[in-house]
């Protein structure tokens, strides 16, 4: 799919935003009783073992982290600064993190370690960005907590600010009601024109990935794929005034 939708892009010049994510303990979770630098390098060559050889570096970002340790932010930070580099040197459009719904705290984003990493990714917009998990956790209301948990995006914005740090790229990789739920069609779509509404007034969000057309999460993927059709129409006919 992630190929498909490479070369319509390479046709049509749409800038649709396309990201690869490898699962797999070791794939998706760093081994944090290493030192961070050699964690990433360890890290890195595992991910990247798995990237298809006929995805475009330039056009499909590589996801490496999915839903870690909020507790180890400032070795998260080393060891994001060091796949950086890595991404920088193999030629790779890179997203870090990869946090699970409602995280991380605020100050987790705020240790001098972990700012020192945002001004690298919010200085380099097109080929680094921090990837974010966006969940209600009710499967009748995308609004329920939000901005706490819908929205949260807007306190890493809020402390890059703060610190003359550029808003880096976002990408909600993740994003939706619950991992296993979703509302009645009709009622989902209301919803997410809201969320939509929400993070269309910041263009350094570049999408939100609705959860999950995959196999399990009590047939989930049923009520996904019924979005699909509607989601088309929506994205095709909606346009939002920037601030």
């Amino acid at each position: 799919v992630l190929f498909e939708a490479q070369e319509l892009m390479r046709v049509s010049g749409v800038p649709h935003t396309l990201v690869f994510r490898a699962t797999g303990n070791e794939i998706e979770v760093p081994n944090y009783d290493l030192p961070p630098e050699e964690a990433a390098r360890l890290h890195w060559a595992a991910n990247v073992a798995k990237w298809p050889p006929e995805l475009d570096k330039n056009m499909v970002w590589l996801e490496t982290m999915n839903e870690l340790d909020k507790n180890r932010s400032v070795w998260l930070a080393q060891f994001a600064m060091e796949e950086a580099r890595l991404a920088e040197r193999d030629g790779f459009k890179w997203a870090a993190f990869g946090w699970s719904g409602g995280e991380p705290e605020p100050f987790d984003w705020s240790t001098p370690e972990m700012l020192a990493f945002l001004r690298v990714v919010g200085n380099n917009p097109h080929r680094l960005a921090i990837a974010l998990h966006e969940y209600s956790f009710d499967t009748n209301a995308l609004q329920t907590g939000s901005p706490y948990l819908i929205g949260r995006f807007t306190q890493l914005y809020d402390i890059c600010s703060a610190n003359n740090i550029p808003w880096p790229t976002v990408m909600i990789t993740e994003f939706g009601w619950s991992y296993d739920n979703m509302p009645s069609t009709d009622e989902a779509m209301k919803q997410i024109a809201w969320a939509a509404e929400l993070y269309g007034r910041y263009p350094t969000v570049k999408g939100a990935a609705v959860w999950y057309l995959g196999s399990g999460y009590a047939e989930l993927h049923d009520k996904t794929q019924r979005l699909i059709a509607p989601m088309k129409d929506f994205s095709l006919s909606t346009r939002y005034q920037l601030p």
